[in-house]
């Protein structure tokens, strides 16, 4: 039996985190015309991997308790702005914090086994939206990379210096 909760929650993460990243994929290519992304949930590696594809969006998902979002621009294309990597960041956040809500409302009106899962999975979409908010760089079992807050931060402040610089 406790095998099977932790399937159950493990695959709980795995939506709230191909949630969360299909946020940023859809930021990306509603401000980047042209513009192409890649959902990993798990390694950033394609193998042993489901494999779909939405629009310009191509998803690569297996079980796990990390994932992230690349964009792909054509090199044709000029570099992306700032405020385009801004909105590509908050895509995530969003999309946790507005599922976090969604499901959690759907949850008061179900009840049982089904409406705990989805009372699971709303918190667990509340937590991503907290946790990648948080100005940090995430351990290596978590992927090693600098959180949406963090990057987030990193362009206001260059955005600071180079207003400061100009004037």
């Amino acid at each position: 039996m406790m095998l099977l909760e932790l399937i159950l929650v493990l695959l709980m993460i795995t939506l709230a985190l191909f949630i969360h990243e299909m946020g940023h994929a859809l930021a990306l290519i509603m401000s980047v015309k042209k513009a192409k992304a890649e959902v990993y949930v798990g390694s950033s590696s394609k193998e042993k991997k489901l494999r779909f594809r939405i629009g310009r969006i191509t998803c690569y998902v297996n079980i796990a308790i990390s994932g992230v979002c690349y964009s792909v621009v054509p090199e044709e294309l000029p570099p992306t702005t700032s405020k385009q990597q801004a909105i590509f960041l908050v895509g995530g956040p969003i999309a946790s914090i507005l599922s976090f809500i969604a499901l959690y409302l759907v949850s008061t009106l179900i009840s049982g086994v089904i409406g705990a899962i989805i009372t699971g999975i709303a918190f667990i979409c509340l937590i991503t939206f907290i946790m990648t908010l948080m100005p940090i760089t995430y351990p290596a079992f978590l992927g090693g990379l600098p959180s949406d807050g963090l990057q987030l931060l990193t362009i206001f402040k260059e955005n600071r210096k180079q207003r400061k610089a100009v004037l």
